[in-house]
């Protein structure tokens, strides 16, 4: 059975039983900051299953695309660890329990999955008598075939009761398929308990049903709810007779494409196997994210990409690849797994530029490693050592992101060993530095009881009315002050957040910021000064100005309506630079951010080039064209489906509901939207870009103004022609000719300064040689020339590369700073001279330190008062050297 087919089948056999299909949820999880990527599915459902969710539906089910690296170093090791993966669920949120999980679960593995079974186990917590004695006498389990484990393996969390965290949490059901006797430990003992290859846990069913609270203790939960989970590539690995996922159907096929791209055989090496089993994970989890917006980037996300996508490419150099070949695997993935997840096959080529951008920019790191290696094998040599430290070979990963098994492979060539106990050292030191700065937290249900989730549990959903209007009348349904929800305030309360029953201020979202103006009441004033939106409620941030709020008060609700329209200029202005990007550079161009102010846009898009000048200028006509005619700006309710099949954009990396927005501008553009637009293009007045610029690998940015504000820019850029102008005196249209004899007059007269310099630094360099004094068989000249910075030092140095038997030190103060310089001629090198032993001996005189060639050595320090100090030390190691020789 393929794996689409058990995806499908899963699916239609639970909304056969009242469940509703929900989409899978984002891998970046929506309004959910506790998390870094989606990891299960039940992460969508968080609110429901807290009892505060909207209940649309009690019963749900999904196959949840989901991201864990927790257990990176087993992918491609073990059978089953992924790092991308997707998870069957079935789901309900106070409706049934656990007879129906349990036979629904049965059901489905003996009449649509047909297993044996004799081929299949179960196990529940040591104390769960109803779901043993639903298994035992309704299912008809033998009682050889049902295990008790404790609440390590059949709790979840994990041993909750006793660790923790506080809050939902349940004993659980699992079901094991068994491969047979013949693999795994062999002991006649062995069960689903052991770790050897012969179980897999193939489903898991958690009954949530009690509150977790201090002390381990167990409330039961009003609102039982069901969360099961079923990995989907550990179903196929069953089904399709296979010992390891990554022999199933759609891993053999993107495997097959490693292959053909490294020009490597499958099956032939165990390593190589190995490689080839993680360039696949990896590069489907790097497609996938890409898809859901996450860009490569050096934090977060991002970061997590940039290294999956990199590992992918160090384990292709190691088994054959000459160059970038992970974005060519794309159309491979999006093949493979476009049945279930189609935005795969229309954004491949824009995933593919993204991954081959980054991809390339790895190997030029790996280029420039190689001078890197170089210089760290010549300095080993200098030095006398034999082992790289762990600090240098972490350096070297997490600085220049150079690979740990690039760096002992290329160092055992030359004889070198690596300290690869002190580099994990580090590395897991890293790890305890990013989860400590990192705000992701733990627990998934971190803050559920604070304020916003208390009122969002006593009131309803507040309805938004801002899309026809600019005023509403409303009611106060709540304040938020604090972690508390006072029942009034005052204007000593500073600010707060005010939640109305109705309202017509935009909430930020979709890159528009939140809407601001006034509430008023009887006797007060109510400033808004955003607002924003959590757990269904608009939250206006603000403060009472005068008098006291009370909840309950009816109130009105006022716009500013100036601001709003500023927003809303700069709002469709960024849908009609969409559409002029996209028609000038290609449809390769998509959103991937948008920021909307009053005073500005700001519009990120796929491009992997700067825009060049006359582009630009064809992008603001096609606006300005659209702003001419007037086009009409509509929007309209519709299905997501019929939204697609109308070819209407949806933005990269979002998630949208069964029921989405359509905003329309004439015939030009139409966009999934949920903010708030002009009702004509016209009124956008003027469209002007003012910069053009690269945020990431592959993503450009563009800043506009439109209206009164782009007219100001305008002016801006008279004024600024005109102080050019003044200062050039020269009238605006011969600014181009005089700037450019201004130009060539400046090249002229900086050529004769640096050959008076040179002529200078050769007279300076001469009289240095002439007062070089005598050490035994070499000179020396030690000296110390304030106001010089390092550059003026090189140049003196330069001066004397003709002498011989010549060692150099120079220092200077300039500005409080220290730079100091040395030199050693090059008939000295083969007795033992360095500049570079030199430097370091007297840099730390000034707290300082530096580095270079054994000819020419520099450093810089902060400690003028330890000049003098450093030149006696280099006497002293001068003197040194001259008895040596």
């Amino acid at each position: 059975m393929k794996t689409d087919e058990i995806r499908e089948k899963y699916l239609r056999f639970f909304k056969e039983r009242g469940h509703t299909v929900v989409p899978s949820d984002s891998l970046v999880p929506t309004n959910d900051p506790s998390l870094l990527f989606t990891g299960a599915g039940m992460n969508q459902f968080k609110e429901m299953f807290l009892g505060r969710g909207k209940m649309e539906y009690t019963r749900a089910t999904s196959c949840q695309k989901c991201v864990r690296t927790g257990d990176i170093d087993n992918v491609g090791r073990t059978a089953r660890h992924h790092t991308f993966f997707e998870m069957l669920g079935n789901f309900s949120f106070g409706d049934y329990f656990k007879r129906e999980a349990i036979h629904w679960a049965w059901d489905f593995l003996m009449n649509e999955m047909k297993i044996p079974s004799s081929r299949l186990r179960v196990s529940v917590y040591k104390d769960d008598e109803e779901a043993y004695g639903i298994w035992a006498n309704e299912i008809g389990v033998p009682a050889d075939r049902i295990y008790r484990f404790g609440a390590k393996d059949n709790y979840w969390p994990a041993n909750a009761i006793e660790d923790g965290p506080n809050g939902p949490c349940g004993p659980c059901s699992e079901i094991f398929f068994d491969y047979g006797e013949d693999v795994g430990c062999g002991d006649p003992d062995c069960s689903p308990a052991c770790d050897c290859d012969r179980w897999v846990e193939i489903w898991n069913l958690v009954f949530t049903q009690f509150e977790r609270q201090d002390g381990g203790k167990l409330i039961p939960l009003p609102q039982k709810n069901i969360d099961t989970g079923m990995g989907l590539e550990r179903m196929a690995s069953v089904m399709q007779g296979k010992r390891t996922n990554y022999d199933t159907d759609n891993f053999q096929t993107m495997i097959a494409e490693v292959g053909r791209l490294t020009h490597t055989k499958y099956g032939d090496d165990k390593e190589t196997d190995r490689r080839m089993k993680r360039i696949a994970d990896h590069a489907r989890a790097v497609v996938f994210m890409i898809s859901d917006g996450v860009l490569p980037a050096n934090e977060g996300r991002g970061y997590v990409l940039r290294r999956l996508l990199r590992r992918a490419v160090s384990d292709g150099l190691a088994i054959g690849a000459k160059d970038a070949f992970v974005y060519k695997l794309v159309p491979s993935i999006a093949k493979v797994m476009g049945t279930a997840y189609g935005e795969l096959v229309s954004k491949r080529e824009n995933i593919a530029s993204i991954v081959k951008a980054d991809e390339a920019r790895f190997l030029e790191t790996l280029a420039a490693g190689e001078d890197m290696i170089e210089k760290l094998v010549a300095r080993m040599k200098d030095e006398g050592r034999k082992i790289v430290s762990g600090e240098e070979a972490f350096k070297l990963y997490d600085t220049f992101g150079y690979p740990i098994e690039f760096l002992v492979e290329r160092m055992g060539e030359h004889g070198f060993e690596v300290d690869l106990v002190v580099f994990k050292r580090e590395m897991d030191l890293q790890r305890e530095r990013a989860r400590a700065g990192s705000s992701i937290a733990a627990d998934i249900f971190a803050g559920a009881k604070s304020p916003v989730h208390d009122l969002a549990s006593k009131v309803p959903a507040t309805e938004f009315t801002g899309y026809h209007h600019l005023r509403t009348e409303a009611t106060t349904r709540g304040i938020i002050k604090g972690n508390g929800l006072p029942a009034r305030i005052g204007a000593a309360d500073g600010d707060v957040a005010l939640v109305l029953d109705s309202t017509p201020f935009y909430a930020q979202s979709g890159g528009q910021v939140g809407d601001t103006g006034e509430i008023r009441g009887d006797n007060f004033t109510f400033v808004v000064k955003d607002t924003i939106s959590a757990e269904g409620l608009y939250l206006h941030m603000g403060a009472v100005t005068h008098g006291t709020l009370v909840v309950g008060a009816p109130v009105v609700a006022e716009v500013d309506a100036a601001r709003r329209a500023d927003i809303m200029r700069n709002h469709t202005a960024t849908h009609l630079l969409h559409y002029a990007l996209r028609k000038r550079l290609g449809t390769h161009v998509e959103q991937s951010g948008s920021l909307v102010t009053p005073e500005r846009l700001r519009f990120d898009f796929t491009h992997f080039q700067a825009v060049r000048r006359e582009e630009l200028r064809d992008v603001e006509r096609i606006v300005n064209s659209v702003v001419s005619a007037d086009m009409p700006v509509k929007t309209e309710e519709t299905t997501l489906v019929e939204a697609r099949g109308r070819g209407v954009i949806a933005l990269f990396g979002e998630k949208y509901g069964d029921e989405v927005r359509v905003v329309s501008v004439g015939d030009v553009s139409m966009e999934l939207c949920g903010g708030t637009h002009l009702h004509h293009a016209g009124s956008i007045g003027f469209f002007k870009v003012i910069s053009e610029e690269s945020v990431a690998q592959g993503v450009r940015r563009i800043t506009a103004v439109t209206g009164a504000g782009a007219v100001a820019a305008v002016h801006g850029l008279e004024d600024t022609l005109g102080e050019i102008s003044a200062n050039l005196d020269a009238p605006v249209s011969r600014l181009v000719e005089r700037s450019a004899d201004v130009v060539a007059e400046t090249r002229r007269l900086r050529k004769e300064l640096e050959k008076i310099a040179a002529s200078q630094a050769s007279s300076a360099a001469k009289d240095l040689a002439s007062a070089a004094k005598p050490y035994g068989p070499l000179r020396a000249i030690v000296e110390r020339i304030d106001n010089l910075g390092v550059e003026d030092l090189r140049k003196l140095i330069d001066g004397l590369k003709k002498e011989s038997s010549l060692v150099t030190v120079l220092a200077s103060v300039k500005d409080g700073k220290v730079a100091l310089i040395a030199a050693v001629s090059k008939d000295l090198l083969p007795k033992g001279a360095s500049a570079v032993t030199l430097i370091k001996s007297i840099a730390p005189e000034v707290e300082g330190g530096g580095g270079g060639k054994p000819d020419m050595a520099q450093a810089g320090g902060k400690n003028p008062a330890g000049v003098d100090k450093a030149l006696t030390k280099a006497r002293s190691e001068i003197e040194a050297l001259a008895a040596k020789l």
